[in-house]
This record gives C-alpha cells, structure tokens and sequence, in this order.
C-alpha cells in the first residue's frame, strides 16, 4: 500500500547551512500492516509522516500509495496529531461530522456514523459537549473518530499519545489496537516509546540520529490479539524491548 524509495528531504533555513532531514529512506508497507517510526528526538519521525501524508514534498527519492505517486494531502490518508486540533466552537458530535459534511455525505448519515464512531470510543453520552469539557485522552478520541469518520484506507499517527498521562496512554493503547483489529487500516505511528512500539506494532522501523536513517526493521512476532498482562510474561517481548532500546541508544550514539 506504501512504498517508499530513497526517500531524502533537505531544507534551507533563512539563513544558514543546508539541514539534511531525512537520508535514503526506503521502506514498504503492506496494506493492513501496523507499522511504527521509532528514533532519537529530531531524527526526521515527523517529517517522514508528514511526507507521506502529502503535507511536505520530498528533495530526492519517490513515495506512492496503491500505486500512485504522492503529490498532496488526499482522503486515503487520515493524520492524527499529538496537538489535537478540534474546532473549539463545534460539539465533539460536530466535530466528528464534520469531514463527512464537507465531502458531501448527508447529515442523516453523518449523524447515524458519528453516533456509532462515539459510541465505539466510548464517548457516545459527550457527543454534545465541546472540547473545552473534556480531558486530553477523550479530545484524543474525538480525534481519533473524526479521522475514521471519512474512512481513510491509512491512519499516520504522529506520536497521538505523547502528551497523555501514563495510565490514560495505556487505555488508549488498547483501544486504538481494539479498532484496528476491527478496521485493519494501515497504520503508520511515531513514537519514542520502545514499550509503546512493541506493544502496538507488526513491525518496527527504527532511524539513527539526524540526519535520520534507517537503522533496523524489526518483525514482530507475538500473537494477537495483545493482552498487555500476558504479554508482560512473555519473554520474546521482553527480549524485543532490550534489544531495541539497544538499538535506539546505538541510533543515539550514532
């Protein structure tokens, strides 16, 4: 579904040297598949995302999703930011609607699947109230369900749960697993958790210090669905979560 090749990105300050963001990115990813970007702070996570999502044009290399070159932002690809970027003055309903209004669904049917999409992220009794009543992990849900509200064939995550409490980032970890078991979209997520990656992911792309590289690609192996109990007794996770903060603290030093 995803297909990038030498992938490079370069940017000219006002002033200054030229900065070299991203270095012979290739990477492909099937459709389905949970894929999470992983690397020191700066390394190019972001800007890899957002390259993807149309959003930021590359310096060298190509990206094509289902066979197409990448040229700008499209429906087929839905961000979901750590800022979450809801219209303070709509209800966590309207919201939700509000992508589907603007492609033209009518607002019958906007109301039945923002109702549903509610209802799946457990905020069905807020639906009339406004994102200044509620806490950060259910603003990150309403975002989460007004990107699945236009059905978008992949989900670019950029770091969704890094501003969240402990506790409240566990719960929406599950969660999101539990809707993407339901959906199986693409999902491509940066992160700077090692836990956080392991727990989620099918596999792990992990980048070197800036300017970012690919480090590894690290398979995944343990079964789903993830019960995060279990998977605490499971010695293969554990040896996935040294082995890659091995990794990440070479990608530091490198």
């Amino acid at each position: 579904m995803i297909s990038i090749e030498r992938l490079g990105k370069s940017f000219q300050p006002a002033q200054g040297v030229l900065h070299a963001a991203l270095v012979d990115i290739s990477l492909t990813v099937p459709e389905g598949e949970f894929v999470s970007i992983l690397g020191p702070s700066g390394c190019g996570k972001s800007t890899l995302l957002y390259i993807v999502g149309g959003f930021v044009p590359p310096t060298t290399g190509s990206i094509r999703v289902n066979g197409k070159a990448v040229t700008g932002p499209g429906p087929d690809r839905g961000p979901v930011f750590q800022e979450f970027a809801l219209f303070p003055w709509k209800t966590v309903k309207g919201n939700v609607m509000y992508g589907m209004l603007e492609q033209g669904v009518p607002r019958a049917e906007a109301e039945r699947r923002a109702v549903d999409l509610l209802d799946m992220v457990h905020l069905a009794r807020y639906a009339d109230f406004y994102p200044k009543e509620l806490s950060g992990g259910m603003k990150q849900r309403v975002a989460i369900a007004r990107t699945l509200a236009y059905n978008p064939a992949i989900l670019l995550m950029d770091e969704p749960f890094g501003a969240l409490d402990a506790h409240t980032r566990t719960t929406l970890q599950n969660e999101l697993l539990t809707i993407w078991e339901r959906h199986r979209k693409t999902v491509l997520f940066v992160t700077h958790s090692v836990e956080e990656a392991v727990f989620l992911s099918d596999r792990v792309f992990v980048m070197t210090v800036s300017p970012g590289r690919q480090k590894a690609l690290i398979e995944i192996d343990l079964p789903r669905p993830r019960i995060r109990a279990e998977l605490l007794l499971n010695r293969r996770y554990q040896e996935y979560l040294v082995d890659i903060e091995r990794l990440m603290f070479d990608a530091h030093a490198s």
